[in-house]
């Protein structure tokens, strides 16, 4: 059977037998790759690509378990860490033009000095992101059960962040947005998202990153170059502490598994992003192709790993942030704004009524109820929401006048 297998240098293909063992899959390795195998570390888990601890990661450790058991079949991708550097075929095949040296009337000083170092960042701003676990399963399994992973789907995070560059994220707001199973467009800087922005700073939260969710297709790479870039944007946008959460669907002999992950991107991409370095991507892929605005003509204006190229791959520019989960200050029970399902009166009254057992002010304390009263044309975003964010925050009492216009919101 065909394996492919995926490193930091490329995507490769072998033959193996399929009734194997993970060591007969290393051997084969070894003998077509030419590679010791015993620097090599395997696993179905493409966080491996960029972990700082690979030899942590022993799904595929056991050279006695053969591949079938391990959930190895025909066409899988394997991810493949090792210590050494390669040179892999590019999955871009190259042109005879681009394959031709450039700057020929350039001395080789004058060549290096216009050319860009990528450099792999080690450790993130970001120290670890902590998500509120109902927040977060509300967002997955939207997704997962009424979308079915057939599209991209996203959110804006709020939270908060300390000292030490740890953040938590206690909401994740949906705004509208257009998205299939390749591209994300979300609408940014209307009225609905100033009264998030209102609404998370009363509550002593701000923006912290963005989430999506990658479609069920198939692909051989962590992220493509839109996603890349809107990671950077983002990060450009909010500051260094800004964290992106992934959430994909991964097929496995048992069923499917749903992944969340935490993601930055280094500083670097960021700046070249913003300088406008990235190509336009027309099938989505794992490698970036860069052009430098100053000097498009420049065929490999970029050095990865000593060598002049154009086309990088975007494993280069991914940090992975440390995930955790915690409870936060919030529920996440009212249904959440701009999705398939309602959100209105019914909806509302439902609401109240399943918390009645509870104070006023915590009823109210959930960041998708608290958008759907902001427009509601009795209330007031600065003079009346305020208060009942007041109130939430202090735990205090409603005033009277408020709970009736909310009661009577209910009621209708």
């Amino acid at each position: 059977m065909i394996i492919r297998l995926r490193s930091r240098d490329g995507l490769e293909r072998i033959e193996v037998d399929a009734g194997g063992t993970v060591g007969t899959l290393r051997q084969q390795i070894s003998s077509d790759l030419n590679m010791p195998r015993e620097n090599v570390t395997l696993s179905k888990d493409q966080k491996l690509l960029v972990s700082k601890t690979p030899e942590q990661i022993k799904d595929l450790s056991n050279n006695k378990v053969r591949l079938k058991q391990a959930g190895v079949q025909h066409g899988d991708m394997i991810y493949m860490h090792y210590p050494f550097a390669r040179k892999v075929e590019s999955v871009i095949k190259k042109s005879a033009f681009e394959g031709r040296g450039f700057g020929a009337k350039m001395t080789v000083e004058q060549l290096i000095a216009k050319q860009t170092r990528i450099e792999r960042q080690e450790e993130p701003h970001c120290a670890s992101v902590s998500f509120d676990r109902h927040a977060a399963n509300v967002f997955q399994t939207y997704v997962s059960s009424a979308l079915a992973f057939s599209i991209k789907r996203g959110g804006i995070l709020y939270g908060n962040k300390d000292e030490e560059g740890n953040v938590m994220v206690h909401a994740i707001y949906e705004p509208p947005q257009e998205g299939n199973a390749e591209t994300l467009q979300m609408e940014r800087q209307t009225e609905e998202e100033m009264r998030a922005d209102f609404i998370a700073k009363s509550l002593g939260m701000q923006k912290v990153g963005w989430i999506f969710t990658q479609s069920s297709k198939e692909r051989d790479y962590i992220m493509n170059t839109e996603e890349i870039c809107q990671m950077a944007a983002w990060q450009d946008e909010v500051g260094e502490h800004c964290v992106t959460g992934v959430v994909s669907l991964a097929m496995t002999d048992e069923g499917s598994d749903v992944h969340f992950e935490a993601f930055q991107v280094s500083d670097q991409c960021v700046k070249l992003v913003k300088a406008g370095w990235f190509d336009q991507q027309k099938d989505p892929s794992g490698i970036s192709a860069l052009t430098d605005p100053k000097e498009p003509t420049h065929k490999q204006p970029v050095i990865v790993a000593g060598k002049d190229v154009k086309e990088v791959d975007n494993d280069y520019f991914l940090i992975p942030v440390s995930i955790k989960d915690h409870e936060g200050p919030l529920s996440t029970t009212f249904p959440v704004e701009n999705r398939l399902l309602p959100q209105g009166p019914s909806e509302f009254k439902q609401h109240m009524r399943q918390n009645s057992s509870k104070a006023y002010w915590q009823r109210l304390a959930d960041f998708h109820l608290l958008m759907y009263l902001a427009k509601q044309p009795g209330l007031d975003l600065v003079n009346d929401i305020a208060v009942l964010l007041e109130c939430i925050n202090h735990k205090a009492t409603v005033p009277e006048g408020y709970t009736l216009i909310i009661d009577s919101l209910a009621e209708n």
